[in-house]
């Protein structure tokens, strides 16, 4: 009799992410078992990277900011939803998890939210409906509580990004609605994701596929907030940590993974559509697992 987790495996496997990812792992490998003529002997041979549709990419070791790949890495993008890990960051330092937040007729305006004026709820699940399900509002209403307005909050962002070394960054809203003035690249936005990483609370809410949260249409009740994130039921080992889309930017996506005790970082920006920031993401994760592996990784760099 065939297991559940085996038919679960074989599913992953022929899913179009499984697909991608071991058609990506079967030409490295054989591109590191191939001889070439022109390399030393003992020496090294990086394999060819994966082609993917994100014209900005980057993959980073997260323990040493060894920079295992770059594409269009400082070219300047709409950072789409991946602005909410800034927002994130500012909560969880700035925050108070128990205080309420009352969402502002602004806040319950924007695109893409499921808040309306005058709901509250505490910050904490605030936060986890921001970073969970991508609530516009949730960013809105964060930034405005914290900053006293969102212009306020804009400004707290750009002096962390400034502190992160976000060199090619400006923010101007909480929920990285499209402005002209609002941009960022994938290089700086791995700086972020990577130094978010390193705060337990904000880890353990993006590794999360589902959360338990307060129904408030129906007090009393609850619901799963599910994550927007598709990796994490889909690649193995992955550990969060932030989807962006909208029609200016593309897909976006920050996502990271642990394999045999490293952790990678991969950020990609404006892939062709929703689901090929996934496929771009697990196949670059697979080769920048690879390459770390064999002892290919560049060193760090500032």
């Amino acid at each position: 009799m065939v297991s559940l987790n085996s038919v679960a495996k074989y599913r992953r496997l022929l899913s179009p992410f499984g697909i991608v990812r071991l058609v990506v792992m079967v030409a490295i490998a054989c591109r590191l078992m191939m001889p070439d003529c022109g390399v030393a002997a003992g020496e090294r041979v990086l394999p060819d990277a994966p082609w993917i549709t994100a014209p900005s990419a980057i993959v980073v070791d997260m323990a040493t900011g060894g920079i295992i790949y770059a594409k269009g890495a400082d070219d300047r993008r709409y950072p789409a939803s991946t602005t909410k890990i800034m927002t994130g960051i500012l909560t969880l330092e700035n925050g108070d998890y128990n205080q309420n937040v009352t969402v502002s007729s602004h806040a319950a305006w924007v695109e893409s939210t499921g808040l309306w004026a005058g709901q509250s709820m505490r910050e904490f699940e605030m936060l986890e409906l921001m970073l969970l399900e991508s609530d516009n509002g949730a960013a809105t209403a964060l930034g405005e509580t914290i900053g006293g307005s969102e212009a306020g909050f804009a400004a707290m962002m750009n002096q962390k990004a400034q502190e992160l070394g976000m060199s090619g960054t400006h923010f101007v809203n909480c929920n990285g609605m499209p402005d002209e003035n609002h941009y960022s690249t994938a290089r700086d936005i791995a700086k972020m994701a990577a130094y978010a990483m390193k705060n337990e609370m904000f880890r353990r809410i993006v590794a999360s596929p589902r959360i338990v949260m307060p129904d408030w249409e129906n007090p009393g009740s609850t619901y799963e907030a599910e994550n927007t994130n598709k990796l994490l039921e889909t690649y193995p080992g992955c550990i969060g940590v932030k989807t962006g889309y909208t029609n200016a930017a593309g897909g976006c996506l920050v996502s990271a993974a642990s394999r045999n005790g490293r952790e990678l970082l991969c950020v990609v920006l404006k892939s062709s559509d929703m689901d090929t920031r996934f496929s771009d993401s697990a196949a670059l994760l697979d080769y920048g697992f690879l390459c770390a592996e064999n002892g290919l990784a560049e060193l760090p760099r500032n």
